[in-house]
């Protein structure tokens, strides 16, 4: 036996089997380098060729003439070029590409840029830019980034700068474009995504939930990509192949061919049958199953009005393993609602019908007369169906009928679309009015106050008019963000981009009470008896004898002895749209309220910051501290944590929570019996067994449910006889169920059930009833076939005043009683005579003194005064506000990119 040894690499004792096992793990080494090469690189021109379908981006048609101009809300201005430097001098230097003008001073904030791919995020660098007086070792000079999204719609303001703090080097422009999109198909340019569900025109628009992609599990871990009426939107982990609305992002696969695979092209005409609406996407991608069929998706939307947050659950796929069944629930899939409304994806109403109401509109233009009406007849010279019309000449040419069909574009924006006027061009075409809806706030509208139409457009067959008018107001400001989110178990990149969404904790019946916790330092600085009352995304609820100027979100209130506010301060508007300031953390910020008592030149502000976290439920502002002139409020709430995937003891039924350790046992709940629920469906029954093997059940924070899917055993769903089964288990006040089979395959069961029983598990307290008598919870309910209902004593909750409403409401049965009963006490009758004697006093007292008397006056006319509030519409009008405090630092670059 020899006793040579060999000497491997760094001295190391080898053998032939090791050395081939360093030089197998050697050229994997190097063939995941070249993969991380592929998908990290950076370009000298402005031009990138992406490495996964070969498509060359050109982003040389961004050069500007001049300069792309962005102003931030603390009246910074940026100005940029694309491809090119700016054609004039910043700070007295030529040849630069990138200036920041700041109180009256100019910094350089790049001379060249390079353009970088990460991933599929695409974004520009700004490169030597003048020196930073708060630089880093790493980071010395100014920096600019110019982030590159794709977007199908070309907005009117595609540019948005991310909220910076005031000593930052380093700023973050996102710049919305086609331009960083793949091909779109021919037949998806259209910006029309709906189908009629009554002879009258009736219509469901989804065009609206094209604006962002949605994600959702498999359960197995990956993730389906989603994009509605349009393909997904390409960047960062989204790189679906071109054309696709659907496709399966595999994080783990190596082969970058194989990572997005397409499960569903574009689909620009929903299909409305048997009372569901649906959207069918087929794709060119060979079924792994079964090599004869391509994988297809259907994506089943039911209503919700209450739904604030809608999103796709994936349920499972059909018996033939190649079509894969989505359930979207959204109140953009009710009908019934009144002619000329319509709802949004975040379930505000938008009512024009008072404009049906109103005469015609006469506008001219090149010699032409028009009229033109909203949601009804045009009236003389038009037809009686027509909605526009022009006279020339005595004769009158008309450019669509009227319909009530309010409907949004993917961008947000509300509009009306008359068709089948006369003949166009003296082709098969036909002219068409198309109404743009746009919010007219007191920034934005005329001197004279009043609705204002103008003729944008006479081409191309059709009439484009915008109406400026107060009622087309919808919600002050953007309630949701998107971050990105790193979903790998290694942190290597399985992630993309979500959405956080607020909008669930929007209350329109009442505001919020904060809870005060303010170091002892600043303790003296807020009375005892003060009260802090706000609002989420919006002006706070008009309550009486609450007097902060109207639109405020945020009010400051001393309570009186008798508990009324007194001496009132505004602590700012709800302007800015919301913020991430990291993974598990978003902010908003309220400003320009009253002005500040230490710095009369600066006025009062807000800022809220919202964290995630799953035990707080809905939760509670509390005020931390107060910084000068802005108050700060921190915000636990479960709102914005990620879908948590429960464990299932089939055995017990149990569902647990392991994080927070907390249980839900279906067996022994209220709903199900024995482990099981009977279903009447048609003419068969079905019998689900809730307590089965291979149960998965996902938490909803966003909106108050579990999600639990299965399988059930049902002959002739497939050759293994299942149904997929998705349960919502919805925290309410109500015990009801309601379920909905699909009727193409009868293999796919949505299955709604409120219970107040699953809201301890999340969190949760029983919502109470809203003013119309339903829960305010935003849960949602799906359009069902039969239903059950059984009454349930709501339990002590909390109301967002901090009032106790069981309290309330036994203290109003007892005066009622007192009052009805015949046989009242002599005590309890005296008294009622006693209260009424001393409310007579008070109304003395306010008569005697002219102070009382306005203030009582000013109340009456602020209860019966209709606040309306609209979105900042532009950069230069929010040039007013006063600087953000607290955002994007130097630590958050690489989460920017």
């Amino acid at each position: 036996m020899s006793n040579q040894r060999r000497i491997g690499i760094c001295g190391a004792t080898t053998t032939p089997i090791s050395m081939l096992v360093i030089l197998l793990a050697f050229i994997c080494s190097v063939t995941a380098g070249d993969d991380a090469n592929q998908l990290d690189f950076t370009s000298s021109d402005c031009t990138l060729t992406e490495p996964v379908y070969g498509n060359k981006f050109d982003f040389s048609k961004l050069r500007s003439d001049l300069a792309h101009v962005v102003r931030s809300v603390s009246n910074d201005i940026f100005e940029f070029n694309v491809c090119s430097n700016l054609t004039y001098q910043c700070n007295n230097e030529s040849n630069v590409a990138a200036c920041l003008k700041r109180q009256g001073r100019e910094y350089v904030l790049g001379r060249k840029h390079e353009l970088h791919y990460h991933n599929g995020k695409m974004y520009l660098k700004y490169l030597s830019g003048a020196k930073c007086e708060n630089g880093t070792k790493d980071h010395p000079n100014y920096q600019l980034h110019v982030i590159l999204n794709c977007d199908y719609t070309l907005d009117s303001n595609p540019l948005q700068i991310t909220s910076f703090a005031e000593d930052t080097c380093s700023f973050y422009i996102n710049y919305d474009t086609p331009i960083a999109c793949l091909p779109i198909p021919h037949d998806a340019h259209s910006n029309s995504c709906s189908v009629a569900y009554t002879n009258t025109g009736n219509t469901f628009d989804l065009m609206e939930l094209s604006d962002v992609n949605y994600r959702t599990t498999d359960r197995q871990g990956n993730f389906f990509i989603i994009n509605v009426c349009k393909p997904v939107l390409y960047g960062e982990n989204t790189m679906c192949p071109a054309g696709s609305s659907i496709c399966l992002f595999s994080p783990k696969e190596t082969d970058l061919k194989k990572r997005f695979i397409n499960f569903g092209n574009v689909q620009t005409q929903p299909v409305y049958k048997n009372e569901q609406l649906l959207l069918i996407h087929n794709s060119s991608t060979p079924c792994a199953g079964n090599s004869k069929l391509n994988y297809s998706s259907i994506v089943n939307f039911h209503c919700d009005k209450n739904v604030m947050n809608a999103h796709p659950e994936y349920v499972g796929p059909d018996q033939d393993g190649c079509t894969h069944q989505f359930n979207f629930i959204t109140p953009l899939a009710c009908k019934n609602l009144k002619p000329c409304t319509a709802r949004t994806t975040s379930n505000e109403l938008l009512d024009l019908s008072a404009l049906s109401n109103r005469a015609p509109h006469k506008l001219s233009k090149d010699g032409k007369t028009y009229n033109v009406a909203v949601c009804t007849g045009a009236g003389s010279p038009c037809l009686a169906n027509g909605g526009a019309c022009y006279e020339e000449n005595g004769v009158s040419y008309g450019l669509g009928n009227f319909n009530a069909n309010l409907r949004f574009n993917q961008s947000g924006s509300p509009y009306l679309l008359y068709e089948d006027g006369v003949k166009c061009d003296n082709g098969n075409r036909r002219w068409s009015t198309k109404i743009e809806f746009v919010c007219a706030s007191n920034a934005t509208k005329g001197s004279s106050g009043g609705d204002a139409l103008h003729i944008i457009e006479d081409s191309n067959c059709q009439l484009l008019i915008q109406y400026w008018t107060p009622l087309a107001c919808l919600e002050q400001i953007r309630c949701t963000e998107k971050i990105y989110v790193d979903n790998s178990e290694d942190g290597t990149g399985g992630g993309g981009y979500e959405l956080f969404d607020i909008t669930p904790l929007i209350n329109n019946y009442e505001n919020y009470e904060a809870r005060v916790a303010l170091p002892d330092n600043q303790q003296q600085q807020v009375a005892k008896n003060t009260k802090f009352f706000l609002n989420v995304c919006r002006p706070l609820v008009p309550k009486y004898q609450l007097g902060c100027a109207g639109g405020s979100a945020v009010c400051m209130a001393k309570m009186s002895a008798a508990g009324s506010p007194e001496e009132e301060v505004s602590l700012g508007f709800p302007l800015i749209s919301l913020a991430a300031i990291n993974r598990t953390t978003v902010e908003l910020l309220y400003l320009h309220g009253d002005p500040c008592p230490t710095d009369r030149a600066t006025n009062l502000s807000t800022t809220i910051r919202f964290r995630c976290n799953m035990r707080s439920g809905r939760g509670q502002p509390v005020l931390s501290s107060i910084d000068d002139c802005n108050y700060h409020f921190d915000w636990d709430t479960s709102v914005i944590c990620p879908p948590h995937e429960c464990s299932f003891s089939p055995d017990s039924c149990e569902m647990v929570q392991d994080d927070l350790g907390k249980r839900f046992n279906f067996k022994n709940s209220s709903f199900i019996k024995d482990g099981k629920i009977a279903i009447d469906n048609k003419n068969s029954k079905l019998e689900l067994n809730v307590c089965g093997e291979h149960r998965k059940a996902m938490t909803d924070y966003s909106q108050d449910l579990v999600n639990l899917f299965f399988t059930h055993d049902l002959p002739g769903c497939g050759k293994e006889g299942k149904m997929n089964v998705h349960m919502r288990v919805i925290c309410s006040n109500k015990t009801e169920s309601s379920f909905i089979v699909t009727n193409d395959t009868q293999c796919s069961l949505l299955y709604v059930q409120r219970t107040p029983s699953i809201c301890s598990f999340l969190s949760l307290s029983v919502p109470p009833q809203d003013e119309s008598g339903s829960s305010s919870s935003s849960s949602s309910s799906s359009s069902s076939t039969t239903s059950t209902t059984t009454s349930t004593p709501s339990s002590t909750h909390a109301t967002p005043m901090g009032k106790n409403e069981e309290a309330a409401t036994t203290a109003t049965s007892t005066v009622k009683a007192a009052i009805a009963s015949p046989s009242a006490s002599v005590g309890t009758i005296l008294g009622l005579i006693l209260s009424v004697t001393f409310f007579v006093a008070c109304i003395g007292m306010f008569a005697i003194s002219p102070a009382r008397r306005q203030r009582v006056r000013r109340l009456f006319r602020r209860n019966n005064s209709s606040v309306r509030y609209s979105t900042v519409q532009s950069n230069e009008e929010a040039n007013l506000l006063l600087e953000p405090n607290g955002e994007f630092t130097e630590s958050d670059d690489d989460m920017l990119l």
